[in-house]
């Protein structure tokens, strides 16, 4: 993925995320001659069926149907340049659809969209909507033996409300995927490789102007001037592969103006997380894991927003081990997060349920997900994989049936077997 400037070893990479295969990276070739470009179209075709179940899916006379298929396309145009003075250069994107009810209703989307410029030697600076260093050095997530564990695309078959929160930077793309940064990505230098990026505010490159502070609050808070800085270290000693990665993000945020709001969140913490992940690999088995922590929280639409001042700091480990034979992956991973958790929208009529003064409901959020599954590489560009995905989710005083407080429904479990193709070119 990052081939030039980046460096990971074979051993290692797949753990780095089988959901993110082709995401759009500026690609810069060492072998390409000077004076010349090469125009690239990648794609992929993603085809899932499933089964699952959740304590949501029959609420107030609504049924969830339980058996599913879903699928979608995407898109990677760019280009690569090498200039006669031996300058790097060129563009990528990605586009997606945006997963409309009907065919008549899908339209495409850019999600990425950055150009870079750089040299071997000093490194490379890319600016746009893209990915920040702490997704590009993310570690020890073990993404890669099946669909992307809690963070691939299967779950969107389990309501929404079932699906525990992944906390890590790779799964929540508002924060620092699609958001419009300018990276300095460091060359290798004996393992090590750093970066350092600087995100304005949390909006897409084609959104201006961005407001400093509001007279409406603005539910999860709202980052701004996020500055991002991480590293990693990848290496291979005899037939032992390690690779660890470290990052710490810190993010001020836009401030409400207005009169205090009854029963609302009006306050938050600055964004602050620390994360750090390691993995060992021998003989075809990886194993590691990665750690977060911090002054964020998730919540609602699954994007990493600021903490509520009246919250604690998140929490957030994971576990995993895979094995590589031949074109067979098979693995499984753990998660926990612990945080603040949901923002409720009101009281449920008569539960008796309470909301504190800081607009929160009476218990942090934990969440707790299982991956287990496995990938067959049937032909170049044509993956198998199987998936099988366990979690809750529990808050006190949090009604997940309704978004409000309440005493009903402060758990919710789901679980889903899955299978499915990917087909890239």
């Amino acid at each position: 993925m990052r081939k030039i400037l980046l460096g990971c070893t074979a051993v290692i990479a797949g753990v780095i995320g089988y959901a993110s295969i082709n995401a759009a990276m500026a690609q810069s070739d060492a072998s390409q001659a000077p004076g010349s470009i090469k125009v690239r179209l990648n794609g992929r075709v993603n085809w899932y069926a499933g089964v699952e179940s959740s304590s949501l899916d029959n609420i107030g006379g609504t049924k969830t149907s339980t058996d599913s298929f879903y699928g979608y396309l995407r898109l990677y145009p760019g280009f690569d340049g090498v200039a006669a003075n031996g300058l790097h250069y060129g563009a990528a994107s990605e586009i997606r659809e945006n997963s409309g009810e009907s065919a008549s209703s899908e339209t495409l989307y850019v999600h990425q969209a950055y150009g870079y410029l750089g040299l071997p030697q000093l490194g490379q600076i890319s600016f746009g909507s893209q990915n920040g260093p702490n997704v590009l050095f993310q570690t020890g997530t073990f993404e890669g033996f099946n669909d992307g564990g809690w963070n691939g695309d299967i779950e969107a078959m389990v309501p929404e409300s079932a699906i525990p929160e992944y906390g890590w930077a790779d799964g929540n793309s508002n924060y620092s995927e699609s958001t419009d940064k300018i990276v300095y990505l460091s060359p290798t230098i004996s393992g090590f490789q750093f970066a350092v990026g600087f995100t304005p505010n949390k909006n897409a490159g084609n959104f201006s102007p961005a407001i400093t502070s509001s007279p409406t609050a603005i539910s999860g808070g709202q980052p701004r001037n996020l500055i991002d800085v991480g590293g990693q270290y990848t290496n291979t000693f005899g037939p032992v592969g390690v690779q660890a990665g470290l990052d710490y993000s810190y993010a001020g945020q836009v401030a409400y103006t207005g009169p205090a709001e009854t029963n609302s969140v009006n306050s938050y913490h600055d964004l602050s997380i620390v994360q750090g992940g390691i993995t060992v690999s021998y003989a075809g088995f990886t194993v590691g894991g990665n750690s977060e922590y911090g002054n964020f929280n998730v919540a609602d639409s699954y994007d990493i927003d600021l903490a509520p001042s009246g919250g604690s700091k998140a929490v957030g480990w994971l576990v995993g081990a895979q094995y590589t034979t031949g074109p067979v992956v098979v693995g499984a991973s753990f998660f926990r997060l612990n945080q603040t958790g949901d923002l409720p929208g009101g009281v449920d009529a008569g539960s008796g349920a309470t909301i504190t003064s800081d607009g929160l409901s009476t218990g942090q959020q934990q969440n707790t997900g299982v991956a287990v599954g496995g990938t067959y590489t049937l032909v170049p560009g044509v993956s198998l994989f199987v998936d099988y995905l366990y979690g809750t989710r529990q808050q006190g005083g949090y009604d997940f049936s309704t978004g409000n407080a309440g005493v009903d429904h402060n758990t919710a479990q789901a679980q889903l077997f899955g299978f499915g193709t990917q087909i890239q070119w």
